[in-house]
């Protein structure tokens, strides 16, 4: 019969009620986010409202630069005007200034009278600018023949260089300290010379302005309003329902930086925070097996990496060494060649005998050290114990020349002086070199014969290296006991 603990742990767990949930608890919050959505339409209107002034400006100021050109070309007919494919007159072109003292002849009109004219028809303020010889437009004279010392000047911000003055403008500008917004008509010459510029306003910026700024200002006053209270209202909720979130990723940085030690909170809740954060209090039981079982992989590793390598020196030891010498060999079958060498530091005992283990120590690393360095990557040097040492050298061409050079550098190196608290050592090095294949084609032969050739290099006087030859035995004349 099925444990019945067993088969209510299967079962599927009852379904939530709607209200208990996060989806319900979240849409609750949604219908109150489209109430306030709702009530910010008033900000959509207020866009629309500057939106719709801006086009009727722009279409104002066109109709005046249109009228403006009309009175111009009825009081001087001299003059013509270009135009857009729409029909707007974006130029006025003259051969002369316009409003100088021979036009006033000619027509019997000052520039204040055609100003005024265009200015009764437009009902606001135009302006007849010339071009200085600074290259900026000056006021000649305007519809209200206002009094001035100086002549105003007109400055638009949207101009990168004053050659823009010769295109049709209609926007702000500044007029004699004051902003308008302006429809600006450039008199040129045939050939494009600016002379100058009649300006026409459809009122100050201040004044257009201040309809919209009286709905901002009253916008503002109610936004503010509605923003406090669903600041107010969302920070209740927020705190009433999301309050465990904060909680449960501290719970979750603390397994993440290998802290889990504490247990998961809410794991008695009866909704969706709870099932979280039984999940996390899970992923936490996960990690610290996970923790475990690291835990004795790096124990194994550790002591598999002792098992192949010199506690002191950190080199492979005479295991590790017997592995690559298998692997050398093995390779032989594919036509490789290498090299191994037995050797000993020369006078080493003296050494330990005089300043201690301690400076055989560190003789013994920095020995180590130094031959690593003549080494390739493909080379292996291990330390067989004492001050016994082995390297299989890979060949890439020629076994002999490439034994000879590695082994009066490893000679030449290791008689180079050590220091050890401010004592001068001086210590010499014995090579034996056996060849694979040609000295062995397996791993006893090879180290056998490389012992031999250890053995003639100390016979001969030590500090120094031998290449094994047919021949040599441990009980040959050459051969001395160490």
């Amino acid at each position: 019969m099925p444990d019945p603990q067993h088969r209510s742990a299967s079962l599927p767990a009852a379904k939530l009620p709607w209200h208990h949930t996060l989806v319900g608890k979240v849409v609750m919050f949604m219908l109150l986010g489209v109430l306030f959505a709702y009530l910010t339409g008033a900000l959509l209107g207020f866009f629309m409202v500057e939106r719709g002034a801006r086009e009727q400006w722009l279409r104002e100021a066109q109709v005046n630069a249109q009228i403006v050109s009309a009175a111009i070309r009825r009081i001087y007919t001299s003059v013509a005007v270009k135009t857009d494919s729409t029909g707007q007159v974006t130029q006025i072109i003259s051969e002369r200034p316009i409003g100088d003292e021979e036009s006033v002849l000619e027509t019997g009109f000052s520039p204040v009278d055609v100003l005024a004219l265009a200015g009764a028809q437009t009902r606001n303020n135009v302006w007849l600018f010339s071009k200085a010889s600074d290259g900026s437009l000056r006021v000649v004279a305007d519809a209200l023949n206002t009094p001035s010392d100086s002549p105003a000047s007109l400055a638009v911000d949207a101009w990168q260089t004053k050659m823009d003055a010769v295109d049709f403008y209609v926007g702000f500008a500044n007029i004699g300290g004051e902003e308008h917004f302006i429809s600006l008509l450039p008199i040129v010459t045939s050939d494009g010379q600016l002379l100058g510029a009649l300006v026409a306003t459809i009122g100050q910026k201040e004044g257009l302005y201040q309809m919209r700024n009286d709905l901002i200002n009253k916008a503002f006053v109610a936004l503010v309003v509605v923003l406090v209270a669903t600041a107010l209202l969302v920070t209740i909720l927020m705190r009433q329902l999301f309050t465990p979130v904060p909680v449960l990723i501290r719970s979750l940085t603390e397994i993440a930086k290998n802290q889990t030690a504490n247990s998961t909170p809410y794991t008695d809740r009866n909704d969706e925070i709870g099932r979280m954060a039984k999940a996390i209090d899970a992923l936490r039981k996960k990690v610290i097996e996970r923790e475990h079982l690291l835990e004795v992989k790096d124990e194994a590793l550790r002591f598999q990496h002792l098992a192949h390598h010199d506690e002191l020196t950190k080199l492979p030891n005479r295991v590790q060494l017997n592995n690559a010498l298998k692997d050398a060999v093995r390779s032989l079958l594919q036509g490789d060649v290498f090299n191994v060498m037995l050797f000993d530091l020369d006078h080493f005992k003296a050494v330990n005998d005089s300043l201690g283990h301690a400076a055989g120590d560190a003789l013994l690393v920095e020995v180590s050290q130094r031959v690593q360095g003549l080494l390739t990557h493909n080379d292996l040097v291990a330390r067989l114990g004492g001050d016994e040492f082995a390297i299989i050298q890979r060949v890439v061409r020629s076994a002999t020349n490439e034994a000879k050079a590695l082994a009066e550098a490893i000679v030449a190196t290791l008689r180079e002086p050590y220091q050890f608290d401010s004592q001068e050592i001086n210590i010499g090095v014995s090579v034996g070199i056996a060849t694979a294949p040609t000295d062995g084609r397996n791993s006893h032969d090879l180290l056998r014969h490389a012992d031999l050739a250890l053995y003639a290099a100390k016979a001969k006087g030590r500090d120094r290296y031998m290449l094994y030859t047919a021949g040599m035995t441990m009980d040959s004349g050459i051969i001395e006991q160490r």
